[in-house]
């Protein structure tokens, strides 16, 4: 026994040993393998652990989401955990408060407060008229199966006159998807009976220490990314390199388009209970999958979902004005004048349906 516990001994050592030779010496050949994300790189260091939606804005955080200028990008974030200054539970009297769901385009990476989405949208919708509060309830990395509960949980307590939508293309993926950026468990749903959601993760599972471990050293070791970013066709292969996983999400549904329409309609059902007129639009972002939309719009027209398209509006701006700063170098996301030019085509959209909501 004693040799065997020896011969483990030096084989543990051994390995060992070859581990961090392979990590020194990638590092001096200036070598780097696919790495998880760290928090300060994808979240700016602004996200907690949620309950009921995956993650969310620390209360009270602030930060930097820099994406090439020319703006800062800096954050801030109020108690309500949205991006923005603090928001009065009660609506000042005479104002009338829009509560605007998305991503990370809404939610604006790489662009200050004052150019937002939101921002631009409340000075468009305030002029000649009542005054108008537009709320920031974009997250980063959210999909409409978050949105639906962030609107379950803000929805009643800020009263909204109007709530919009704004969807991106990878919303149709993220819908199925229990599990994202590699590290964060999320809520996810599938269709069940009568096309009625079924939601699955509640609460949302936390990481277990092992797989705490195993994400520490997905953002930070180089030997153990070159191991992680394998792939085999040998099945003893396969389930090997998926242990170094910190998990991986189930296999989204058949019908992607289908779930994302009753997510859609669910939260404009829920907007309607609140009170609140409904609109949804997509980002209209440079190379978005606008197809995906085509066959989206004809299912939520069919059920009263009122949408509209931003690639028209978005795709003339930028061919008059090709020098404007529309998306950030090698990144898609809105920028200054994608915020302008999109607040300006929403406002309109919200001001022919609803303008007896806005006086």
């Amino acid at each position: 026994m004693r040799g065997w516990a020896a011969n483990l001994l030096l084989l543990g050592a051994s390995a060992l040993a070859a581990l961090l030779l392979l990590e020194g010496g990638t590092r001096l050949a200036g070598l780097h393998f696919p790495a998880i994300a760290r928090p300060e790189v994808r979240d700016g260091g602004m996200w907690v652990y949620d309950a009921t939606k995956g993650w969310f804005h620390q209360p009270g955080a602030r930060g930097r989401a820099y994406l090439g200028g020319p703006d800062r990008g800096q954050v801030r974030v109020n108690s309500l955990g949205l991006r923005g200054a603090e928001i009065a539970r009660a609506k000042p009297p005479g104002t009338r408060r829009v509560l605007v769901l998305g991503d990370s385009y809404v939610f604006g990476v790489g662009v200050d407060e004052e150019h937002l989405f939101t921002t631009r949208l409340a000075e468009r919708l305030s002029r000649g008229g009542a005054p108008v509060e537009a709320v920031n309830a974009g997250v980063s990395g959210y999909s409409n199966d978050q949105q639906l509960i962030l609107l379950e949980e803000l929805g009643p307590r800020l009263a909204p006159d109007l709530v919009v939508l704004v969807m991106c293309d990878n919303d149709f993926e993220g819908n199925g998807e229990s599990f994202s950026y590699q590290q964060y468990y999320k809520p996810w749903f599938e269709l069940g009976p009568g096309r009625a959601l079924v939601r699955h993760n509640v609460p949302v599972p936390r990481l277990g220490v092992a797989q705490r471990a195993r994400l520490w050293l997905g953002q930070r070791s180089n030997a153990w990314n070159l191991l992680r970013s394998r792939r085999s066709d040998w099945p003893p292969l396969q389930h090997a390199l998926a242990a170094l996983q910190v998990d991986v999400t189930h296999a989204p549904g058949s019908r992607p388009v289908e779930l994302t329409a009753a997510l859609v309609t669910a939260i404009r059902d829920l907007a309607e209970r609140l009170g609140a007129g409904f609109l949804t639009v997509n980002t209209g972002r440079a190379r978005e999958s606008v197809a995906l939309f085509h066959q989206l719009r004809p299912m939520l027209q069919r059920r009263g979902v009122r949408c509209a398209g931003l690639e028209g509006p978005l795709a003339r701006g930028r061919a008059r004005h090709p020098d404007w700063p529309w998306d950030f170098s090698g990144d898609p996301h809105w920028n200054v004048a994608a915020h302008r030019l999109a607040a300006e085509a929403v406002a309109d959209q919200l001001g022919a349906a609803f303008a007896d909501r806005l006086r």
